[in-house]
């Protein structure tokens, strides 16, 4: 007997092996064919028929398929059946699932010896076996786009594969694969080795494939493609999560996947947000409704203006979905302090009324924008936490469920890595890295966010050097997966004005929602602030000319009584040396002063974004800050100093200037304005904003902010408009100069998008929402770290001696002071935390000691390290800081600094105000004591 005299059920999972049977297993103890069915209810439980029966739609106009959509619809179930058909290898159920049964029978009847001739990956093979399927049951060579499915179950446990560049498949003829690629083709296909001849029928199946998707290169297929291969991932690993489930349970359970908005639900989110008194007029718009322009001059509140804003926006949208459904992009482009964040859930609602979109995304850049924004509209649109209703999104998002079981915990893990809440906050890492990365633990969202609508805050954000990529792949998105996107800011980009090449331009129907925005610019509410003087560079190799400068600042505004102000600078280094100069001037003018940079870990922020909140009028304070300050603070000063920035950033540290018209109120005049200084500083002979900004940026936005200041300083909306229209033009001859001289560009991203060469998007030159010039290291500080921002009312009492219901008596009452939450330190409390909270604090090195003790013993339970670590997440990124810069390897190995998970620990005795410690609480990270180059570039 040999290994082809056996006989295999796929439906039952039996190889009948002479009198015994042996179940092959999916996981240990659950049958290969329970998996599979579990695989495929899940899958089409994710699926959306619309986004498919759109793609078969496409396929058939332009001829890539003849089939009808039943019958492509089968395939893909097919392609579920297949995806894990290989795991019938002996050699796989022995080595990989333990399965001691295929040991005994096989050794019953001499076939052991012979396990290591059958192939252990079961990818490949699966994918083979998928293929054959396809070239025996349809006429490929008129439906070739098929075959990626077998490319969709060959990456199914890695990444989803390249196309074109992947060399590996069906050229892979090893002798292991192929002879178990034939073996199993007689145990799926009842065929006989003598027939099958060589691998020739499927690698000129894979060269029909190449030539195809050469020739269309249409962004559609890579769609589908990568739309699949999420579906396919996203079900495998929840029904390998229900192994220990039989088939009825996961069917009935099911339904607990894939959750939107339902009619229920949506009903609920109108009724709260039209319920508040600012909203109860803007349930319907018409024309009649609308202002003026003059009419809109005459407003004299805020709330009035915003009102006002919202129902032209809601107008307009509404009367594009009736009369051009196909336009699904919408930009919304209002100044700060407008009410964007209850505008975007007017329009939201606007969108779930008149189309069949049944989930919402919001997506920001900065997770302090998330956590300014989050809470509003969970209570404003009335969701829950509790039911699943919405969800935030991110590395350090609070995972912490005590009155779930821990299997219902992992859920939850999960349905974060798949996007599955009616509502999402997120940030544009976590929207755009499942379409740009090809890692599975990316893919797992992607499919979910289909059928959505995409709220993008403060778009400018995106990284230049990308901006012609992404905005393509936004209306490739929207087109192809019925994503209707809102983009906002108070300064939208001119993404209309990019190319494709150098000879075409984009040609998108893409709506903007307020008709002549400068209406509301230019309207005396939001004309709050004013650009004094003229720009004034300064050398800080001369200290006192740069003291002698800011003395006058403050005194100018402080005989004023312009008490508070902020001081923006380009540099963590910079912004320290104009703290240190400062500090000789605290005693004479009588100011409080903080300095926050990217290094304050996020605990200490809190605590400094507080305390601007609650300055008395009276009181004179200075916030010496990096550019971290700018988005999503929100905050007000009496005046600012910016260092030159590119427009966005100044226009942003404005909106920072009298951002409610403090200073109108304070004085009972409505002309006064907020004072606003630009300074250009040197070091090194260099400009400090080179050090941060690359030539791309400095060829476009910094060249084209120095053109509009130069003529405008007190610029208007209007030249915002030019400015972004430039930078856009230069941006155009940067990409077509770099054409012509056949350098790689960003456009060549779209083509590697429309061939499916997926591995070339991470390179260098690919697209990155994050781009780091030099190395990046994440930091543990292991300080105490206070539980309370303010503890008066605490008077003799511990948050160690509470008990957990005086505990939350008093979270709920002052939940504003608290630094961590409820839940976390009830978590902390419930895992002995009688030693690391002490003294109304947090010992970071108790913490991270017992954290490091907890991981230890369930280092080898896969499932049960994840979710300790998605538990502690939240709690250590307030201990947490990230840096860059070029000698950081130098301070982990000369420091011994132990690393733990992504992180390296400072140790408490480095933690200090002094020279000789790495980090102080008070400044940030020591980067002196890197005794770096005066030339290096500390961001």
């Amino acid at each position: 007997m040999d290994f082809f005299d056996l006989k295999y059920n796929p439906q039952s999972s039996i190889f009948t092996i002479g009198n015994d049977e042996l179940l092959i297993w999916g996981h240990p103890y659950e049958s290969l064919n329970d998996h599979i069915n579990k695989t495929k209810l899940i899958f089409n439980q994710f699926v959306d028929s619309n986004v498919l029966k759109s793609f078969y739609e496409h396929f058939r106009e332009q001829n890539y398929i003849k089939m009808n959509y039943e019958t492509f619809r089968a395939l893909l179930d097919k392609m579920v059946e297949f995806h894990d058909s290989a795991k019938i290898s002996f050699n796989f159920q022995l080595n990989r699932l333990k399965n001691e049964d295929t040991s005994k029978i096989l050794q019953k009847y001499d076939l052991y010896e012979s396990i290591d001739l059958i192939e252990i990956n079961h990818s490949y093979v699966s994918s083979l076996l998928y293929s054959s399927y396809l070239i025996d049951t349809l006429d490929l060579e008129n439906n070739i786009i098929m075959l990626l499915c077998s490319y969709v179950i060959y990456g199914h446990h890695t990444s989803v594969k390249d196309i074109l560049k992947e060399d590996e498949f069906v050229w892979d003829e090893t002798d292991l694969s192929t002879n178990t690629f034939y073996l199993f083709s007689k145990y799926y296909f009842s065929k006989l080795v003598d027939d099958m001849g060589d691998l020739s029928p499927y690698q000129d199946a894979q060269k029909s494939l190449y030539k195809f998707l050469d020739k269309s290169q249409d962004p559609a297929i890579s769609f589908f493609y990568s739309y699949l291969y999420s579906l396919l991932v996203t079900a495998d690993v929840i029904a390998s999560s229900r192994d220990n489930k039989n088939i009825e349970s996961v069917k009935n359970s099911s339904k607990n996947w894939n959750n939107r908005i339902n009619e229920s639900i949506e009903r609920h989110m109108e009724h709260e947000f039209y319920k508040l008194d600012y909203n109860k007029q803007s349930e319907t718009t018409s024309l009649e409704d609308l202002l003026s322009k003059e009419e809109i001059k005459t407003i004299t509140e805020i709330n009035e203006l915003r009102t006002e804003m919202l129902k032209e926006s809601s107008y307009n949208l509404i009367k594009s979905l009736k009369s051009n459904p196909d336009n699904k992009i919408f930009y919304l482009n209002m100044p700060t302090g407008g009410g964007k964040t209850n505008t975007s859930m007017k329009l939201a609602l606007d969108i779930l009324r008149n189309t069949n979109i049944n989930r919402v995304i919001y997506a920001m850049p900065f997770i302090n924008i998330i956590e300014q924004n989050y809470d509003v509209i969970k209570v404003n649109f009335g969701l829950s936490e509790d039911k699943n209703e919405i969800r935030k999104i991110y590395s350090a998002s609070e995972s912490i469920f005590p009155y779930k079981s821990d299997e219902d915990k992992s859920d939850i893990i999960m349905k974060d890595s798949f996007f599955d809440y009616p509502v999402i906050f997120t940030t544009f890492v976590s929207l755009f890295n499942p379409l740009i990365k090809n890692k599975k633990r990316y893919k797992y969202s992607l499919s979910s966010i289909a059928n959505s609508v995409v709220i993008l805050d403060e778009i400018q954000s995106l990284p230049l050097r990308n901006w012609t990529s992404l905005y393509y792949l936004i209306n490739e998105l929207s087109k192809n997966y019925n994503i209707y996107f809102i983009i906002m800011s108070a300064t939208l980009p001119e993404f209309d004005e990019l190319k494709i090449n150098k000879d075409v331009a984009f040609d998108y129907n893409n709506v903007h929602l307020i008709d002549n925005p400068i209406k509301y610019f230019s309207h005396t509410i939001f004309n709050r602030t004013e650009i004094k003087g003229e720009i004034t560079e300064l050398e800080s190799e001369e200290p006192h000319e740069f003291l002698s400068y800011f003395e006058n600042i403050l005194d100018e505004n402080f005989r004023k009584k312009y008490n508070n102000g902020l001081i923006v600078l380009n540099t963590i280094k910079i912004s320290k040396l104009v703290y240190n100069l400062l500090k000789d001037l605290k005693e004479e003018y009588g100011f409080d002063m903080d300095l926050l940079n990217s290094t304050v870990i996020p605990s200490e922020k809190r605590k400094i974004i507080h305390k601007i909140s609650n300055v008395a009028d009276e009181d004179r304070y200075i916030l010496v800050s990096t550019q971290s300050i700018e988005a999503g603070v929100d905050v007000s000063f009496d005046f600012v100093v910016r260092d030159f920035a590119t427009l966005d950033s100044i226009e942003q540290i404005q909106g920072r200037c009298n951002r409610s018209r403090e200073l109108n109120k304070k004085f009972n005049d409505e002309n006064i304005k907020g004072n606003v200084y630009i300074i250009k500083i040197k070091r090194n002979n260099q400009f400090d904003h080179s050090y941060i900004y690359d030539k791309e940026e400095m060829d476009t936005k910094i060249k084209e902010t120095g053109n509009i200041l130069d003529q405008f300083l007190n610029y208007g909306y209007e030249h915002v408009l030019e400015y972004y229209n430039s930078v856009s033009k230069d941006l155009n001859k940067i990409q077509d100069s770099k054409e012509d001289n056949f350098v790689i560009m960003d456009r060549k991203n779209l083509g590697l998008w429309n061939t499916l060469k997926y591995s070339q998007l991470m390179d260098k030159h690919g697209i990155h929402i994050i781009q780091n010039k030099d190395k990046s290291c994440s930091f543990y500080v292991s300080n105490t770290i206070n539980i309370l921002i303010e503890s008066e009312w605490l008077k003799n009492k511990t948050i160690e001696s509470m008990s957990l219901d005086d505990l939350e008596k008093a979270y709920e009452k002052y939940e504003d002071n608290f630094i961590f939450t409820f839940n976390e330190l009830k978590y902390l409390k419930s895992k002995h935390g009688t030693f690391i909270i002490k003294d109304n604090g947090i010992d970071g090195t108790e913490l991270i000691n017992f954290y490091k003790k907890l991981i230890d013993e369930v280092k080898k339970d896969f499932g049960a390290k994840k979710l300790l670590h998605k538990e502690f997440s939240s709690i250590l990124y307030k201990f947490i800081f990230q840096v860059s810069g070029k000698d950081l390897d130098d301070l982990v190995v000369t420091q011994d600094l132990e690393k733990v998970g992504y992180f390296y620990v400072i140790p408490e005795e480095k933690i200090g105000d002094g020279d000789e410690c790495i980090y102080s609480m008070k400044n940030g990270f020591n980067f002196d004591f890197l005794k770096t180059q005066e030339n290096d570039v500390i961001l």
